[in-house]
């Protein structure tokens, strides 16, 4: 009997403990590449919202927010809700942002979950009038921004749930 308790004993902490070692070791979570449906149809979104920016259609470039989504910009401004940031994307399109041509590339896609995903996005602003307080272009002109979208599956499409953009250093070289 007191061979078979041990044993108990030793699997049962064997149990316990080992979550904890293989959590030491490393994530326990591998993210799945997105299958090429999603894959498109990401693509697809990140597509649509920069040529919404450059006809500089605050709507358009909103319209795939849910409707309580979060976003900081590029100077660090946090707020919520589609309207909020569609009023925002108004006043920029409208001043300083006014003609500007918007081209974004995307770095990586990651799946948290089937309708959950990460967006790692580059991308680069042209031909503005200025830019908001600390926010510097590059040497060339340009600026360059890493935006990192959450976005979510509902009914077979992808919506933004949070957008978060800071401005890309010089010394970063997209590496």
């Amino acid at each position: 009997m007191g061979r078979v308790l041990r044993s108990a004993v030793v699997i049962g902490l064997a149990a316990v403990f080992s979550p904890l070692r293989a959590e030491a070791r490393g994530p326990l979570f591998v993210q799945p590449q997105p299958h090429q449906p999603d894959a498109e149809a990401i693509h697809a979104l990140v597509e649509d919202s920069t040529k919404a920016w450059n006809a500089g259609d605050a709507s358009a470039y909103s319209a795939r927010f849910v409707i309580d989504a979060s976003f900081t910009d590029v100077t660090g401004v946090s707020s919520s809700g589609r309207k909020a940031f569609q009023a925002k994307q108004e006043q920029l399109f409208k001043t300083i942002f006014r003609g500007s041509r918007l081209k974004q590339s995307v770095r990586e896609i990651r799946l948290l979950t089937s309708d959950v995903a990460i967006v790692e996005i580059d991308t680069e602003l042209t031909g503005f009038s200025g830019l908001p307080r600390g926010v510097k272009a590059w040497p060339d002109g340009v600026l360059r921004t890493r935006l990192q979208q959450v976005l979510v599956k509902v009914a077979g499409a992808w919506w933004v749930a949070g957008y978060h953009e800071v401005d890309a250093k010089a010394s970063e070289l997209h590496g």
